[in-house]
């Protein structure tokens, strides 16, 4: 009788426990990760590149340390198999293992100094960072590796652009179990149907109430430069009323064009690369059929950035309608493009009319003869 009394009260005290409701369990995983002084985690990221019918896979390892940093709360040091990147202490540099450099990030670029610090390929899927965004929303129960997930996620885009409505979600899976985030996923959807995929799996995490020493220690060898300091070497995109620089490139055909061999007419420079979303939307404003080019303008496509290879595969899936040129890193560079989509509009004597740095809408309409 005095066992089966034990077991009844021990049923009527654990049966009353209460489950933590979806936003609980929410709170106390961003409490976990918030709390520690120092965490570390390995990332497997799955990056869908839908114009190349492609998956490409990155292997990530990032350590975090609380410090109160100008521009990001935290120390850390970011790795994968080419490269680092570190903020430690106000200072910003990154490893490049391909070409055996260090580079120490100059903060007299304020901007893009900042946009490095705390907005970058390690930081911007790790739930230290994706825990600050805006209002998370339970959505369903899970599982992931036979393991019971909580599905929350954040619209970080909805939106029409050129007529396209622009959707993005994110998602995040927490562990009700060790309240650690396993999985975060961003899709991205134009007019309803999935454009992107970027799949985030976590594992390996360390949770420590004991800062470890972090520090980088580049291979014996390396060369040290800095980079964004505002001298007169540093590129800088050429301003209206320049003159063009001259080049000489090859299409994907193989024949040579050369920019001056237009003179007498206005010619169209959209500096592009695979990976952009935004230059893919201007493509496909400049292949609508009521978009009409001025009968007096030569537009290129210019890619600094992909192989011939690349370019090729790309072209057989998304239509450039106007003739494509390749290997032009040297022309980027003359130009001062950092950024893609770029537009130079060049007018009838090689001057600059017209930069435009990133997708505009209003330069689409100026530029079709039609509207």
């Amino acid at each position: 009788m005095k066992n089966y009394l034990i077991l009844f009260l021990a049923l009527a005290i654990f049966g009353c426990a209460k489950e933590k409701t979806p936003e609980e369990v929410f709170q106390a995983a961003k409490e976990k990760f918030y709390a520690a002084e120092q965490v570390s985690f390995k990332q497997v990221m799955l990056w869908e590149n839908p114009s190349l019918g492609e998956v490409d896979t990155f292997f990530y390892q990032l350590r975090l340390q609380k410090h109160p940093n100008k521009y990001f709360e935290y120390n850390y040091i970011g790795t994968n198999k080419d490269s680092e990147l570190s903020y430690l202490n106000d200072v910003l540099s990154s490893i490049n293992h391909k070409d055996s450099t260090v580079t120490v990030q100059s903060e007299e670029n304020k901007m893009v100094f900042i946009n490095l610090a705390s907005e970058n390929m390690y930081l911007d899927f790790s739930a230290v960072n994706l825990f600050k965004k805006s209002l998370w929303i339970y959505k369903q129960d899970t599982a992931i590796n036979g393991k019971n997930h909580l599905n929350f996620y954040w619209v970080q885009m909805d939106t029409v652009i050129s007529e396209k409505k622009i959707y993005l979600e994110n998602h995040m899976f927490i562990n009700p179990a060790n309240l650690t985030v396993n999985l975060v996923s961003r899709r991205l959807y134009h007019d309803g149907k999935r454009s992107q995929l970027i799949e985030n799996v976590f594992e390996e995490y360390e949770f420590s109430e004991i800062k470890d020493s972090l520090s980088i220690h580049p291979p014996k060898g390396y060369l040290s430069k800095i980079d964004g300091q505002t001298d007169k070497e540093s590129p800088k995109i050429l301003a209206k009323g320049e003159i063009a620089p001259d080049f000489e490139l090859k299409d994907l055909e193989g024949n040579t064009v050369k920019l001056s061999d237009f003179r007498g007419k206005k010619v169209l420079l959209d500096f592009s690369m695979i990976n952009c979303g935004w230059c893919k939307i201007a493509l496909e404003e400049f292949s609508k059929p009521d978009f009409e080019f001025a009968t007096d303008m030569v537009p290129l496509y210019v890619n600094p950035v992909d192989p011939k290879e690349k370019m090729e595969k790309y072209v057989s899936r998304v239509t450039v309608p106007f003739p494509v040129l390749i290997d032009a890193k040297s022309v980027g560079e003359a130009y001062g493009v950092s950024g893609y989509p770029t537009f130079f509009l060049i007018d009838e004597s090689g001057k600059i009319e017209e930069v435009e740095v990133g997708y505009s809408d209003e330069l689409i309409m100026k530029l079709n003869k039609g509207s």
